[in-house]
């Protein structure tokens, strides 16, 4: 602006003249009008963003604004995964009796490429115990974090406890939820391990409860935990205290713009389509017993988690 001016006429506003030396203004402008004012967006001495802030785009134009071309960030974490499971065939193969489709690492290689993660699928490996002892130790120190589906619970071919007990360290295996029980925790050398469950909603009940918060953690992102909200829930909801159950729900709006959720439908840790339905989990405490239509219950929204 011009040395001794402080107000700025939007073009629109003026009319000029016929001999073009004068302008009159159509409008009631108030001085320093249309004006930036230098430091109104950031002032000297301000913190721009702070650690453990995730990047966003506005973040990244808020560093170009101020001419910066480089600045330290947390590396990407390496993160290696493997289902475990005879009867689990690729999604292009025949199926034969007793045997399905491993749905779980497509699931989870798109829950971790939602984190921005360097992702190593390792495929399918068998339930032999020397051929997932070798996969541990082929990941051993290696990866960031690994992290399994399937061989955690108390079948005969259920090795992963075992084989971490022995090239590793177990520090929790079962927590007191649903679904998602038999989930084991503990580390191989430098690498963490996450033995999450086989069946499929078990699989991102687990996920998103335990190892994504603990991937941004990881990753330096100090983001707040998930929206929880309470909410008049509409369906009758099944539950026996002892264990906090995420059951998959749907939030909405009913006819008097009032918001309320509902229950997807059966609940069972196989029905991934309960998942797919919904846009939230309804979190039932650890004592709680069964929820009658009109009881208010505790909500995580999807959006942020997932």
């Amino acid at each position: 602006m011009p040395i001794g001016s402080d107000t700025v006429i939007i073009q629109e506003h003026v009319l000029l003249s016929k001999s073009e030396t004068e302008i009159t203004i159509g409008h009631d402008t108030k001085p320093n009008a249309n004006v930036r004012q230098a430091g109104e967006d950031i002032s000297k001495g301000d913190v721009v963003l702070t650690k453990g802030k995730n990047l966003t785009p506005a973040d990244i134009g808020l560093l170009a604004s101020l001419g910066l071309s480089k600045i330290s960030v947390v590396r990407k974490l390496k993160v290696a995964f493997f289902s475990t499971g005879d009867e689990l065939r690729g999604v292009d193969e025949n199926l034969n009796d007793g045997e399905i489709y491993d749905s779980n690492r497509y699931t989870l290689h798109a829950m971790l490429s939602r984190l921005n993660t360097d992702i190593v699928d390792m495929g399918v490996v068998k339930d032999d115990k020397n051929l997932l002892a070798k996969a541990f130790g082929k990941a051993n120190s290696k990866v960031d974090v690994l992290i399994t589906t399937g061989g955690v619970s108390v079948g005969e071919a259920d090795y992963i406890k075992d084989i971490l007990q022995e090239h590793g360290n177990v520090n929790f295996w079962k927590v007191a939820i649903k679904p998602g029980r038999p989930l084991t925790f503990g580390n191989l050398g430098k690498t963490l391990f996450f033995g999450l469950p086989g069946n499929p909603v078990s699989v991102m009940v687990t996920f998103y409860q335990f190892v994504q918060p603990a991937l941004k953690k990881l990753s330096g992102d100090n983001a707040n935990l998930p929206l929880m909200i309470k909410v008049p829930c509409i369906s009758t909801l099944k539950k026996k205290p002892g264990r906090i159950e995420f059951q998959r729900g749907i939030i909405e709006k009913d006819n008097n713009n009032n918001i309320i959720v509902k229950k997807t439908g059966a609940q069972g840790s196989g029905i991934l389509r309960s998942m797919s339905d919904a846009n939230c989990f309804i979190v039932l405490p650890l004592d709680s017993n069964d929820i009658k239509p009109g009881d208010l219950v505790d909500v995580q929204i999807f959006d942020g988690i997932i």
